[in-house]
């Protein structure tokens, strides 16, 4: 074979294992827009892990694809909270110029700390939330009702929500998630928000977050345009049909599924520090 056509055939098989890249991307995707939606968690908490261990993604670039396609995926819930009256506009604009700070500091942190630094900060954070879901599936622990969660936002906490929500964003940006997990219990735990509302709340300020971060990835090269494509056309339609078959699903069998993962996940990050 002459060097033109070992040329050709190199390029063609390039061709045909990034396509093969991007439909398990795709694939990959569906499966964790629909856990997600029935678990009730962002998806960013399996989207990296996905990409690094299942595809050999580097971690920072793992975490800066998540963080955009979060930015792409969470406009389409945002737009029916809105349209909805659920989202409490005041609260976000209270605390999303920090959690925004937070993500662009967050992500500075991880641009400058060593890849075996950042798996081992993601496993830890992962078996955290692993753990805490595994708790409330297996011991059922029930959200506050609204009413429950119904109190006057006074100064103090008004000061305490806003500290927490750059920690909220700070962790956004460091691992490429929404930040849900931590904003959401913060707005209806220490600003006193409705549950309903504070996921609503939540949902909308997402998008906002993920951008902060994802431009200083952005700006260092290091986000894959093609990958974040091919994971939000798979994660809309997955959190989709999770939306329309949560309610003939056990919600605690799936939490209690998503839990294993995660914990899997954060066990193979922590061993591949040391392997």
């Amino acid at each position: 074979m002459n060097e033109a056509g070992a040329h050709k055939t190199s390029v063609l098989v390039e061709g045909a294992l990034m396509l093969l890249n991007l439909l398990v991307l795709f694939a990959g995707a569906l499966g964790i827009g629909f856990v997600s939606a029935i678990a009730g968690i962002g998806g960013g908490s399996l989207m990296v892990p996905f990409m690094v261990l299942m595809l050999d993604y580097d971690v920072k670039v793992a975490i800066a694809t998540s963080l955009l396609c979060i930015v792409v995926t969470s406009s389409s819930a945002a737009s029916v909270y809105l349209r909805r009256g659920a989202v409490d506009i005041k609260t976000a604009l209270l605390l999303e110029p920090t959690t925004a700070l937070g993500a662009i500091v967050g992500a500075y942190i991880t641009l400058t700390l060593p890849v075996k630094v950042v798996k081992a900060a993601l496993g830890a954070l992962l078996l955290y939330v692993s753990v805490t879901m595994l708790r409330r599936a297996l011991w059922r622990v029930e959200e506050a009702s609204a009413d429950a969660t119904a109190v006057k936002v006074l100064p103090v906490r008004k000061l305490l929500g806003v500290l927490v929500s750059f920690l909220a964003g700070l962790t956004s940006g460091m691992f490429g998630i929404g930040g849900g997990v931590l904003k959401v219990p913060l707005m209806a735990l220490i600003m006193g928000l409705p549950i309903k509302i504070a996921v609503a709340t939540s949902s909308f300020m997402v998008g906002l977050t993920a951008a902060s971060g994802g431009v200083v990835y952005l700006m260092r090269g290091l986000t894959d345009p093609i990958s974040v494509i091919a994971l939000a056309s798979g994660i809309i339609p997955g959190a989709t049909l999770g939306a329309r078959y949560m309610r003939k699903l056990k919600p605690r069998i799936v939490r209690l599924v998503f839990s294993f993962i995660l914990l899997y996940a954060s066990i193979r990050l922590l061993y591949s520090i040391v392997a």
